[in-house]
């Protein structure tokens, strides 16, 4: 017993020796961190590209024509004078989002855009604060300047001009012409005279040139010769000095200037 008392003191002695040394042996040092190792400074990471601007987008350009509350018959006549308007019309309108807008139902083979607009249109209800919010989203979908929302008010129809900037109806309100037929000429005039834009004059045609400055121009024939009449000639002119010479010398040579010369004197009577 006492062997083995002795064996297990000196084995707890050992593992007291060897966990006080385990304690007193130092922590490995940590390494220095990026920025304090010696050697080539690091680049810095590479400038991220700039990205590219997005394209401005287009203005709004025309007018849609919108029919509520079964103002379809009425709307169309309108739509059409608009759309033929080339100050009114929209830069992007086919006939089938122009006949939705007015009322009539999307075909069931339509695509997913013109449905959507049909079911948004069928959500507007009137002058109340979703509808307007609703009109807004249409406006800015056919990048239109304005909406002409179009229905019948105590049996007749009236269009009012509903502006997506301010999410509001413009103060003015239009009627058709008067007449047995729906026809919106009047309010169609006031339209482009509020809301009509500039369309731009076309190029001046290039000016033609005249006709001689494009073609040759006819070579004319010289005239004869015109023949010289005899006074023009040279020898004629020379003939005749020649003879005024002649004469002259005879003159002077057969005069008498002597002395001897007998002057004659006539004397008349008193």
């Amino acid at each position: 017993m006492r062997s083995v008392a002795l064996a297990v003191g000196i084995g707890l002695a050992v593992v007291a020796f060897s966990g006080a040394a385990a304690a007193q042996a130092p922590l490995p040092a940590l390494p220095p961190p990026a920025s304090s190792v010696p050697g080539p400074p690091s680049s810095p990471p590479p400038a991220l590209a700039a990205l590219p601007a997005p394209p401005p987008a287009a203005a709004p350009v025309g007018l849609a024509v919108v029919a509520l509350g079964g103002a379809t018959d009425a709307a169309w006549p309108l739509a059409r004078s608009v759309y033929a308007t080339p100050s009114l019309r929209p830069a992007a309108l086919d006939e089938a989002h122009a006949r939705v807008l007015c009322g009539e139902p999307a075909p069931a083979a339509a695509p997913h855009d013109l449905r959507d607009l049909a079911d948004t249109l069928a959500a507007v209800k009137g002058d109340d604060a979703p509808s307007r919010m609703l009109l807004v989203e249409v406006a800015h979908r056919l990048n239109v300047r304005a909406l002409v929302v179009v229905r019948t008010e105590g049996g007749a129809p009236v269009a009012r001009v509903f502006l997506p900037e301010s999410g509001a109806y413009d103060a003015a309100s239009y009627a058709p012409d008067a007449g047995a037929t729906v026809a919106w000429s009047g309010a169609v005039g006031s339209l482009v005279r509020t809301f009509g834009a500039e369309v731009p004059a076309p190029p001046p045609a290039p000016l033609s040139a005249p006709a001689l400055a494009t073609h040759e121009e006819p070579v004319v024939a010289a005239p004869p010769p015109r023949s010289k009449a005899f006074y023009e000639t040279g020898w004629f002119w020379g003939a005749v000095g020649a003879a005024a010479f002649a004469g002259g010398a005879i003159f002077f040579a057969t005069r008498d200037n002597g002395d001897s010369t007998i002057h004659l004197q006539a004397q008349v009577p008193h």
